[in-house]
């Protein structure tokens, strides 16, 4: 039986901004043209490739996109939180509550999320965290809560953070 797992992409790319609208973008070296996503401009990559900044991966070639766009971004429309937490209030509830008619209700994410970490550590050896955050949406996390279950999971032990890579994560074995 085959040893199901990821692969690590070491495919060289080349982030850029766009010529017309300096939205930007990433493509893979090898590749001949790239058009903007935005304003359907055709750029040849051999044209662009001393204006980019080659990385190494898709997962990087993203984060530089997204990077990049955020230096750029007017300050009001950045992301990040609109209001400001005090130093006496940093400790974030488990549970969140919600007003349902008369009464309110606490959901816990915990027991879903232990279940979802337990399927996936029984498919994979080893799962990328994106993989962690498809799966929330199938089981009903929000992204928000995921962070804090992730988080706490990492202190308790239940994940285990590989050192070389930022993404990838496992079940501790008992």
């Amino acid at each position: 039986m085959e040893d199901v797992g990821f692969k690590k992409d070491e495919t060289p790319y080349l982030v850029f901004a766009c010529k017309k609208c300096q939205e930007f973008s990433y493509v893979k070296t090898i590749q001949k043209t790239k058009k903007c996503l935005r304003c359907g401009r055709t750029h040849q990559v051999r044209d662009i490739l001393s204006d980019g900044e080659e990385v190494i991966g898709m997962t990087e070639a993203v984060n530089a996109v997204k990077r990049k766009q955020n230096e750029i971004a007017i300050p009001e429309f950045r992301s990040g939180g609109d209001f400001v937490i005090t130093a006496s209030n940093t400790a974030r509830p488990k549970s969140k509550k919600i007003k349902l008619g008369d009464e309110d209700k606490e959901i816990d994410y915990t027991d879903k999320f232990n279940e979802m970490v337990i399927e996936l550590s029984s498919l994979y050896n080893q799962f990328p965290k994106y993989l962690l955050e498809i799966k929330a949406e199938d089981y009903g996390i929000p992204a928000i809560e995921l962070k804090t279950l992730i988080r706490s999971a990492k202190k308790s032990g239940e994940l285990i953070k590989i050192e070389n890579d930022d993404t990838y994560y496992r079940r501790k074995k008992k």
